[in-house]
């Protein structure tokens, strides 16, 4: 005790310091600067607003209604599906649904979409925009954004430290605004945005709140200033599948110059109608996604397996229904068309106009002409849409959402007198809605009926709102509405609008037929050649060798005869199947040293490789010691270094490019290219020379093609490719083209005369040869194929040399054989196309 009274004095002076220091530490900011000015998020309150007076809710963008039950199946399926479903998978998506996605999105954007690569998982479309923002966007950006926007686009633009721009959408002038359609991007004006310090537009198609679908004229504006001064595209689609009246979506990244500068981005929730999901993506070059990847995996790094393995399932089946009636990117926006006529209706039925969107989940509508007493003091200082909503929601019980929301402060007032309404709902979702306004309507003209004025949805105005805002023409709610005028205005309203837009459906027509004529034109012009020949044959051939000479040239003369015949790809199998885990993945059987597959890869890759370009591709190798002695190619893509040619192939230098200009590569000419794009050093590129050269110039000039552009664009041969595969079913299995083999042949002594056989046309040919113990030995070895005949593998399993004088033939014979003999029907099968048409 006597310690503790000794102390006591001691006690009260330590208090008071520590509550001064404790009072110094909560004085500080607590809160990162970053979140300053985006605290207020419009979903937040209005979310909680319909929630507390148990609104009907037309305001939050989601459907009220059930996914179809094709995905909920899948997702059933997944969750039950053992152990690995819910579990971590693959960071950046999972891989069934990445291939899905490569897969179904290559053939609309028009350019082969690496999953791996290409393509970002997130969670919902939500997060793969704020990994662009935070990957893409640094201090001192400008970020230009279209309005009406997203909300979140600018608070995610300030947390990365850039500045938003703004340029909204206008109505045209002098037009009576009757679709979405009718809001234009002013080309002047944005271009007027663009600075020195501009990193990225953002475009939202369709666009929410207003519907609008980008026409591709609009889209080329953007992409041509995009590519003028370098910029970004972050293009927000999530919307694309739900456009109605015609309206085509097109990705902004389908047009030229733009998959390596666009973020595409896509969602699961819209595109499914299962917005609890939660999975989107992103879509871009990979140079652009492995920057994203990093802020995904250093925040959410991982998104639920078992979601993402249904919406794979969903894009599985799409992908076959595509285009037919029974798929769902059909059904939806047919169903939802209905809906969008059932809100019109009731909108246009009480008096207002609404802007019929050609896409998206909402409709707009004009509330000048309503007049309703805004009294309430909580709300005098917020914009005229944000107190009208609040009224209705607390009046009527009828949630929208605010347009202002969508605008930026600078350009918020002139859009206030819109409000947004959600029609992805139940059919008695919009019928109590349309209940409530009916209500609202008739109440209030019983209260005042013997005013007859024009037309038009009214309600009782306080005077301080009126002296703020314009007068229209009007008069109060609770007049006498004269419905059987206004039907007769609104039927010759209608009348008016399917005028105009069946003009509009003609002129688009003429302008497609005259755009397929000129496509038709163009292609007749071209002496292209679309389809594709491809030769399997097994590493072991070389093992007939005796001596490194005689393997060196043996390879040479499989490198002639595929050359001569215009074999556009080689594929070496090994034919025992050695270390065949799958037919998927890295494939580690050719690594051994002196492995016959791999030796007569490198000497086809070296015969098929322009000699000017070779010391830089294949350093000094045993395999090659012998290949400067084979005949060469003389292929048309082997140039002189003064051959006059449209198309070279080239390497790029490892030269700085300068500031706005591409890179330069080395063609084999007296002078270096300059391309159009800015490539990785030491990249073997196909290049396209433009038509007029300054002589004067110590540059030539062109642009970086696919290796492909010359056979299908010029009708050149161009070399083949070289592809290892791992045993006889990966051939098939690992095809470089998405639609895989569409005609396949085997070669056999055991199959059928060719003489007998009529090629049908095809896109890609596979013509597959076998060692000398023939396919069958390939099939015995290959753990992935359970079939004893080889001809089940193949559409035709031919003996192209019947009745021949010796027992055996040796496989460069047989692929001068056989070529030379598919080749008349190959020819015969394209030339009757060609006739017919």
């Amino acid at each position: 005790m006597g310690i503790i009274r000794n102390l006591a004095p001691c006690l009260t002076l330590i208090r008071p310091i520590l509550i001064r220091n404790h009072k110094l530490i909560m004085a500080r900011r607590l809160h990162a600067s970053r979140t300053i000015g985006v605290d207020k998020n419009v979903w937040v309150e209005f979310t909680q607003l319909a929630a507390d007076y148990k609104a009907v809710n037309l305001g939050q963008g989601f459907p009220d209604f059930s996914p179809p039950q094709f995905v909920q199946d899948a997702f059933c399926k997944a969750v039950s599906g053992g152990p690995q479903m819910h579990q971590y998978t693959r960071a950046f998506g999972h891989p069934s649904l990445v291939k899905s996605l490569s897969k179904f999105f290559s053939r609309i954007v028009g350019h082969e979409i690496d999953p791996l690569e290409d393509i970002l998982v997130t969670v919902g479309a939500y997060q793969a925009l704020f990994c662009a923002f935070q990957a893409l966007i640094d201090d001192g950006d400008e970020v230009i954004i279209v309005e009406p926007f997203f909300d979140c686009y600018q608070p995610m633009v300030l947390m990365a430290g850039g500045s938003a721009v703004y340029v909204p959408l206008r109505p045209k002038e002098g037009s009576t605004i009757l679709s979405s359609g009718d809001w234009v991007l002013s080309a002047e004006e944005l271009a007027s945005k663009i600075t020195p310090r501009t990193k990225a537009i953002v475009i939202n198609t369709p666009n929410n709140p207003l519907g609008k679908v980008y026409k591709v004229d609009e889209l080329q504006m953007i992409a041509d200033l995009c590519v003028k001064h370098d910029l970004l595209c972050f293009s927000d689609e999530v919307y694309e599948w739900l456009t109605y009246d015609g309206a085509k979506h097109v990705k902004i990244a389908s047009l030229p110059g733009m998959w390596e500068r666009t973020i595409t981005v896509g969602s699961a929730g819209k595109t499914f109608s299962a917005t609890g999901w939660k999975v989107g993506w992103a879509i871009s070059s990979g140079n652009l996604i492995k920057h994203m990847k990093i802020i995904h995996q250093n925040s959410v790094y991982h998104c639920a397996t078992a979601a993402q393995e249904a919406v794979s399932h969903g894009f599985n089946r799409e992908y076959k229904l595509f285009g037919t009636p029974e798929s769902y990117f059909q059904q939806l926006p047919a169903m939802l068309h209905q809906k969008r006529q059932k809100l019109a209706s009731c909108l246009h039925s009480v008096g207002l106009q609404p802007i019929m969107p050609e896409g998206g989940y909402f409709m707009i509508t004009d509330i000048s002409s309503v007049k309703v007493d805004l009294n309430d003091e909580s709300t005098k200082n917020e914009s005229y849409d944000f107190r009208f909503v609040k009224w209705l929601i607390k009046e009527k019980g009828l949630a929208t959402i605010p347009v202002s929301a969508f605008f930026s402060p600078e350009h918020s007032k002139e859009f206030d007198k819109y409000i947004r309404f959600c029609f992805v709902k139940q059919d008695s979702t919009l019928e109590a809605a349309e209940e409530i306004l009916r209500k609202w309507s008739q109440k209030d003209s019983e209260v005042n009926p013997e005013v007859n004025k024009p037309t038009c949805w009214c309600g009782k105005m306080s005077t301080n709102s009126a002296e703020k805002r314009p007068k229209p023409a009007s008069f109060q709610f609770g007049d006498q509405i004269p419905w059987k005028k206004k039907k007769a205005e609104l039927k010759e309203k209608r009348k008016q609008w399917k005028k105009a837009k069946l003009i509009k459906q003609l002129e688009k027509q003429k302008q497609r037929e005259a755009a397929e004529k000129v496509q038709q034109e163009e292609s007749q012009s071209k002496k292209g050649r679309a389809y594709t020949v491809s030769v399997a044959l097994p590493g072991s051939v070389l093992d007939n060798a005796q001596s490194p000479e005689l393997r060196t040239y043996l390879a040479g003369q499989i490198a002639r005869a595929c050359i001569v015949f215009n074999v556009d790809e080689i594929v070496v199998f090994d034919e025992q199947g050695e270390d065949v885990k799958s037919v998927e993945g890295e494939f580690k059987g050719v690594g051994k040293k002196g492995h016959a597959c791999i030796q007569l890869a490198r000497i086809l890759q070296y015969m098929e490789c322009p000699q000017y370009l070779r010391k830089w591709f294949f350093p000094v190798h045993k395999d090659l010691q012998y290949a400067g002695l084979l005949n060469p190619l003389d292929s048309p893509h082997h140039m002189r270094i003064d051959e006059e040619s449209e198309y070279r192939e080239g390497r790029v230098l490892n030269k700085p490019p300068k500031q706005g200009k591409g890179s330069l590569v080395n063609c084999g000419m007296r002078k270096d290219v300059r391309i159009d794009k800015q490539l990785q050093p030491d990249l073997r590129v196909t290049v396209k020379l433009n038509k007029t050269q300054n002589q004067e110039s110590r540059l030539y000039k062109g642009v970086v093609v696919a290796p492909h552009v010359p056979r299908t664009e010029a009708g050149l041969y161009w070399g083949y490719t070289v592809r290892l595969a791992s045993c006889l079913s990966s051939v098939f299995t690992e095809s470089p083209y998405k639609e895989g083999y569409d005609l396949t042949v085997g070669t056999s002594e055991r199959g059928s005369t060719v003489d007998q056989v009529t090629l049908s046309p095809f896109k890609h040919l596979l013509v597959v040869f076998g060692g000398l113990q023939g396919l069958e030995a390939s099939l015995d070895a290959d753990q992935n194929l359970d079939v004893t005949d080889p001809s089940i593998l193949f559409d035709l399993y031919l003996n192209t040399c019947p009745d021949q004088g010796s027992r055996t033939i040796r496989t460069e014979e047989a692929i001068l054989i056989s070529m030379a003999t598919l080749r008349q029907k190959i020819t015969a099968a394209f030339s009757d196309i060609s006739s017919s048409s």
